[in-house]
């Protein structure tokens, strides 16, 4: 399972790697498996997001990857593009916000991991039954 984002204003992928996004304590992943079209980033604590192209023109988010909300989130803010996923092509899932302070990337990571744990609890709770059956308990 996978969920695939664009851009419409592509970003050069030295840009994308090279630093920008150090404040937000994103990292490149280094991956065995990227080459110079594909690089996965990590934000440090379990989540991923592929970024493809040269510039980059597109992300994937791959199960069980974690949640990559926050990283695309500063992607955008960072590089001011708006990020549609293919589930609406329309409306953008990620816009810029105006340039964060350091207090408030701090506040944003810690609001995205307080919503990562909940999404965890949520897909942990969802293991527990399957087909309407119990098949182990939650904790």
């Amino acid at each position: 399972m996978s969920t695939n984002y664009f851009i419409y204003e592509f970003i050069p992928v030295a840009d994308l790697i090279g630093g920008r996004l150090g404040k937000y304590e994103i990292q490149d992943a280094k991956s065995a498996d990227t080459d110079d079209d594909q690089h996965c980033l990590t934000d440090g604590e379990n989540n991923y997001l592929w970024a493809y192209g040269n510039p980059v023109n597109s992300f994937t988010r791959y199960m069980p990857n974690g949640w990559p909300g926050f990283i695309l989130q500063a992607i955008a803010n960072e590089f001011e593009v708006e990020i549609f996923s293919e589930h609406d092509e329309e409306t953008p899932s990620y816009v810029p916000l105006a340039a964060p302070t350091d207090e408030e990337i701090a506040v944003m990571r810690a609001e995205w991991r307080a919503e990562c744990e909940g999404l965890e609890q949520e897909m942990k709770n969802l293991r527990v039954t399957w087909r309407g059956k119990e098949i182990t308990t939650a904790s």
